[in-house]
């Protein structure tokens, strides 16, 4: 319980402080929207390049790994399109829902977790956590929010706009940006380096504080049934997903992994959902639902994490 205390307190304590300026009148709900925007469109995707850029392939590419956090994402995604078609869910919620029960917060909780329990992968489980959360799961929640805004349009042109936007997206342009730096060998000059580097150590304590602005004045109503079936989904339903795909995929032919990579699998896939899912739901008029799920799965996280540490201590994988 302590490792989890040391990772999810600091979140809470610069939450609480977003939500206490905003609350007392110093900065305005209204002035959220600024911030989400400056952390999709500029800090987050500098952090992606950083995080991407000069990383060895070889380092992050095991297969068993890559598709165990994958998979088990789109079997979440799909679990939440049956989710939002049953309960007819409009789009840009549906799109809020399925990045939620499929994105995980590996940066922010997962990285500080995985450096207690097994630090000498630590940085290569969240290394390959990244490279699935920003080539496929964010470009899809992309896609997804994209669709919903052009809903009324023919299915060819909301397409196009699909596609479009994903590719001028600036987080995709960071990836693209990174692997083009990565195969040519170009590392960036000392100054530049340095400035890029402070531009992404801004992501994490802008995105939790304007996370917290944004809870001031959120009215649960009839979101309720959506944001306990994300948490649940998200905590609880995808970490068993990937308990299965760990033992499957072996038996596919794929490599095996070590105990420490398959606990770092599952723990991967029973983090809370990532804080982007507040950031880029509030460019869509979904930043409450976004706030909402990503701390009430931080708050929950506390009690499931140590129940999966539990059951990885079982199968004897922690």
């Amino acid at each position: 319980m302590l490792d989890i205390l040391s990772a999810t307190v600091p979140i809470f304590l610069i939450v609480g402080l977003g939500f206490g300026v905003t609350r007392v009148g110093v900065l305005k709900r209204r002035d959220m929207t600024v911030l989400t925007t400056y952390v999709v469109k500029v800090a987050l995707p500098v952090l992606v390049f950083v995080n991407v850029a000069g990383r060895s392939l070889h380092d992050i590419l095991n297969p068993t790994y890559l598709l165990t956090y994958a998979i088990a994402a789109m079997v979440m995604v799909a679990l939440a399109w049956v989710w939002n078609r049953a309960r007819r869910v409009r789009p840009a919620r549906g799109a809020a829902i399925s990045l939620a029960v499929s994105g995980t917060n590996d940066g922010f909780v997962g990285f500080p977790i995985f450096l207690i329990l097994f630090p000498e992968i630590a940085g290569l489980a969240v290394g390959m956590d990244m490279l699935v959360d920003n080539v496929l799961i964010i470009p899809l929640a992309i896609a997804l929010f994209a669709s919903a805004s052009d809903e009324d349009t023919r299915w060819d042109r909301r397409l196009a706009c699909m596609v479009k936007g994903v590719i001028s997206h600036p987080m995709v342009i960071a990836i693209a940006a990174a692997l083009l730096f990565t195969a040519a060998g170009i590392t960036l000059p000392p100054m530049i380096d340095r400035a890029v580097n402070l531009v992404a150590d801004s992501t994490s304590a802008v995105a939790l504080f304007s996370i917290g602005g944004m809870l001031v004045g959120l009215k649960m109503g009839a979101q309720r049934a959506d944001l306990a079936a994300s948490v649940i989904a998200k905590l609880l339903i995808m970490p068993a997903v990937s308990v299965g795909l760990v033992m499957l995929l072996p038996m596919l032919g794929l490599p095996h992994l070590g105990s420490e990579l398959r606990a770092a699998a599952v723990l991967t896939c029973a983090l809370p959902s990532m804080s982007m899912v507040a950031a880029l739901g509030e460019q869509y008029g979904e930043g409450e639902f976004g706030a909402a799920a990503m701390m009430l799965s931080t708050i929950l996280s506390f009690l499931t994490l140590t129940a999966w540490m539990l059951v990885l201590g079982l199968l004897g994988w922690l």
